[in-house]
């Protein structure tokens, strides 16, 4: 496990298509794995991931870049892409289909936030080591909860 002062970073590129959304669950539950985070933490990672690495796909068009950063007891992710325009926690009819991203970021996250850079934005969140498990109401949603054997 890693010490308060240790601090691993692995970083990857991802295309601008659907199956990448699946790469980027891969990656990071690989990443989480090999440090020995808890599957309760790696399962909220790997869903949030899958937002924001998603909403850089779909709204940015991006081939977005990936980094996953361990220190200080949290996870921080960071997808970067070359949009400027910023996600936003939207309202949405309980019907939709999508539009719940953010949404869900921001309720599961401990922090998050995006910072402009010089070739686009970098949207982050960061998830503690101690954090509980998902709740209910994502369990309950199973469309939101990605799949441990992910073979997209």
């Amino acid at each position: 496990m890693l010490g308060k002062r240790d601090v691993v970073e692995s970083k990857t590129k991802l295309s601008a298509c659907p199956s990448s959304v699946g790469a980027a669950r891969r990656f990071v539950r690989d990443v989480l794995c090999t440090r020995n985070v808890s599957d309760r933490v790696a399962d909220t990672v790997a869903l949030l991931t899958s937002e924001v690495v998603t909403n850089a796909i779909v709204h940015a068009g991006a081939a977005p870049k990936l980094v996953v950063r361990l220190s200080r007891g949290r996870v921080r992710v960071e997808v970067h892409d070359q949009h400027t325009e910023v996600p936003v926690r939207r309202r949405h009819d309980p019907l939709a289909v999508s539009g719940r991203g953010m949404e869900i970021v921001d309720q599961l996250a401990r922090e998050w936030g995006v910072e402009h850079v010089p070739d686009g934005k970098r949207v982050w969140f960061e998830v503690p080591f101690s954090s509980p498990a998902l709740p209910d109401w994502v369990k309950a949603r199973a469309d939101l909860v990605p799949p441990r054997e992910d073979t997209t």
